[in-house]
């Protein structure tokens, strides 16, 4: 799977969770959420990967990787730079 770096400006657009737009995960969250824009809520893009936690107690959050498909015919995904907590439904870039 071929997987570039996105330029900054990719961010702006708002992602959120397709399959549970309302859902603020803990420790329980899934690995591997749909992705959809805010525009298009119906029109999975993509993928957020869950690849760790904002800490190391139970009620830390998850943080999200956001992988947007580049091309339907084949398996290539573009990674939005930095790291993404949940919010409301909404992916929101994790600031320390």
């Amino acid at each position: 799977m071929s997987q570039e770096e996105l330029p900054a400006m990719t961010t702006e657009q708002t992602y959120i969770a397709a399959a549970c737009p309302h859902y603020s995960p803990l420790k329980q969250s899934q690995r591997k959420v749909p992705l959809a824009t805010s525009d298009q809520p119906d029109h999975i893009c993509g993928v957020a990967q869950r690849v760790g936690y904002t800490g190391t107690s139970a009620r830390d959050r998850p943080l999200y990787r956001l992988k947007l498909k580049t091309s339907l015919a084949s398996f290539k995904t573009a990674v939005i730079p930095g790291f993404f907590v949940l919010e409301q439904g909404i992916f929101v870039p994790y600031e320390q």
